[in-house]
């Protein structure tokens, strides 16, 4: 799976989650770990190892918990808007490094 499918798929189930947390009354603990599972999992096939997989999970959590604040009130519009952006860049910028690399290769090692 390449880099824009991978991306897609966060975002959407970020888009969802989203939806979900505007209520007041969410169940936000099932949306939020099922966020935190997709994210952790989207690197699956890349030489990624539990940092980048675990950050890409948390700030897709960020992003999800974010953007439900900023489309449940629009006074929280503004300053949550910018946050997602700001992670939304962090998360595609991840995504973009694991996704584009050759499995099994890694910086500074020689072939055999």
């Amino acid at each position: 799976m390449s880099m824009l499918p991978r991306n897609l798929l966060v975002l959407a189930v970020e888009f969802g989650a989203a939806l979900l947390l505007r209520e007041p009354d969410a169940p936000w603990i099932p949306v939020l770990l099922a966020v935190f599972v997709v994210g952790s999992g989207v690197l699956h096939g890349t030489d990624a190892e539990f940092t980048p997989r675990f950050l890409v999970a948390l700030v897709a959590v960020g992003v999800a918990e974010l953007g439900g604040r900023a489309w449940a009130s629009p006074e929280a519009l503004r300053t949550a808007g910018t946050g997602v952006a700001i992670l939304l860049a962090v998360q595609t910028l991840i995504l973009v490094r694991y996704s584009l690399r050759r499995p099994g290769r890694r910086p500074g090692r020689r072939p055999a």
